[in-house]
């Protein structure tokens, strides 16, 4: 990330550094929100910015991923009550 000068870049670098998973579910929510009002946002946009948005859409969905993946693993299919298998 070149410049820091915009709000959700820096929502998005605080994510990328957040260490505690008890406050990085709220800083990611930060994150999309900022980036998602930008890419709606009335004022002009150019396309490396558009880029980049998007870009940060991807960083933020593979941190979600590794997220949910670590917690699938933690819980194995035999322990999960009976009426969750159907």
């Amino acid at each position: 990330m070149r410049n820091l000068g915009f709000s959700w870049q820096r929502a998005l670098q605080s994510v990328l550094h957040e260490t505690e998973s008890t406050t990085l579910e709220s800083k990611i929510g930060l994150a999309k929100l900022a980036i998602l009002e930008r890419l709606v946002s009335p004022a002009n946009i150019d396309r490396n910015e558009e880029d980049a948005l998007f870009e940060a859409l991807d960083d933020i969905r593979a941190i979600e991923w590794r997220r949910l993946s670590q917690h699938e693993e933690l819980i194995s299919w035999g322990s999960l009550p009976t009426s969750m298998h159907q």
